[in-house]
């Protein structure tokens, strides 16, 4: 698809590379900035690089598609936090990030197999393509729902907070089985984490994620009770069957909420921003919305919410385009990186909806810990979208609107989305 105005030409212009005032320590705010531009430098100079994190550890980057799709099939690069506490020694638990590490514990994403295995086994099955398909009545309920409660008109709404988060929290609590009056504490937990960057509420940060937990523990707890015909029912009772201590249980389940609304809820926003961006695009899915499936998956590709990959440790020294990365040492692999390597697609940093061969991006990762809810994220996506655009024919950003990124190494996405709906259809 062709983008005639200025506006679509220079959002899909090519990125140049920039190289951060220190390579050592590349993650500060002119990367937040940027991101893409720093990373295409990585890319292009540096593609295996030992650098400093926010939090404190020494990670090897590694943005090339070739080595990434390498990575996250290589047995020697293993999950499990437990086999490198040297790696953890220089974190800073004080930060967000920090405090996020020690939340997952035993997870999807820390395991290796046989663990990971029966992890994978016991929830697996409720986020197959046919189990999400059925969904669709339900998010399409929630999603108009959402809707509903804001006026239309010329007063700016956060769209993020109103309606992406908000949508994809609901949606898993009920496929989970969050009772409804507990609902709203994942809420403030998901709002607590977008925000952080601008209230800096640590504490309170904390806090709600530790609330969390404890719903979570109450409710594993009741599980091995009572019987619950409910997603953390079946995760309960396979895991305790199989010896699986309830803190793992309560963490696989936390694990998925985080992974389930966090990273969805942001693509929405990454995409509704980006239509808006590019008016002609967003008249041709609005015209035909038999387009909007190819279109999310290229901007999986282009913009999607997960900019990192899950953390691995090098079991053993592993060579990685010509760069020996020693045994025991943290590998973080750029997702977002990969996913714009011209050595991989055509353009890379153009946005085509038509593009012929994004079916190979990285969105969701690869290979034994590619993303279990990736059909639902796309379902969400395309109900949000949907019904969004075709509800608010004049949704535009809200005038003088600064939109600014959330500072996460690993995840992409605004910290707010103002919008104005404008005049609703009948």
């Amino acid at each position: 698809m062709t983008t005639g105005n200025s506006a679509e030409t220079r959002a899909t212009a090519p990125t140049e590379p920039r190289c951060p005032a220190d390579p050592g320590a590349p993650f500060d705010d002119a990367f937040h900035l940027a991101p893409h531009a720093v990373l295409a430098w990585f890319r292009e100079h540096r593609p295996v690089a030992e650098v400093l994190l926010p939090n404190g550890l020494r990670a090897w980057l590694l943005t090339r598609d070739d080595d990434v799709r390498a990575a996250l099939g290589d047995p020697r690069l293993v999950h499990d936090t437990r086999r490198f506490p040297e790696a953890w020694r220089g974190l800073d638990w004080n930060s967000p990030a920090g405090d996020m590490i020690s939340a997952y514990g035993r997870s999807l994403s820390s395991a290796d197999p046989p663990e990971h295995d029966r992890y994978h086994a016991a929830v697996a099955g409720a986020f197959t393509a046919r189990r999400t398909e059925e969904l669709r009545p339900r998010v399409q309920e929630i999603a108009d729902a959402l809707l509903d409660q804001l006026a239309g008109g010329d007063e700016p709404v956060d769209l993020l907070g109103r309606f992406a988060v908000p949508l994809s929290v609901t949606v898993m609590c009920e496929i989970v089985g969050v009772p409804e009056p507990d609902r709203p504490d994942f809420l403030d937990f998901v709002r607590r984490t977008v925000s952080i960057d601008d209230d800096q509420d640590v504490a309170g940060l904390r806090a709600s994620a530790m609330r969390t937990f404890e719903l979570l523990s109450l409710y594993v707890a009741q599980r091995k009770s009572t019987l619950h015909d409910d997603l953390m029912g079946e995760v309960t009772a396979r895991l305790a069957k199989d010896g699986v201590p309830d803190e793992d249980v309560v963490t696989v389940l936390f694990h998925l909420f985080v992974a389930g609304f966090d990273t969805t809820g942001a693509f929405i926003g990454n995409i509704v921003e980006g239509l808006l961006a590019r008016p002609r695009l967003l008249a041709a899915v609005r015209e035909h919305p038999e387009r909007l499936t190819h279109t999310i998956e290229e901007f999986l590709r282009f913009d999607g919410s997960a900019r990192m990959g899950v953390w691995r440790f090098a079991a053993q020294d592993v060579e990685v385009g010509g760069q020996r990365i020693p045994a025991g040492s943290l590998v973080v692999v750029s997702l977002a990186a990969a996913n714009r390597d011209p050595a991989r697609f055509t353009d890379a940093d153009r946005l085509d909806p038509e593009r012929a061969d994004n079916a190979g991006h990285l969105a969701f990762g690869r290979g034994r810990h590619r993303c279990t809810g990736a059909a639902l994220a796309r379902l969400e996506t395309e109900v949000a979208v949907s019904t969004l655009i075709r509800r608010h024919p004049h949704l535009r950003i809200a005038t003088d609107a600064t939109l600014r990124r959330r500072t996460v190494v690993t995840l992409n996405g605004l910290r707010g989305l103002p919008v104005v709906l404008g005049p609703a259809n009948e």
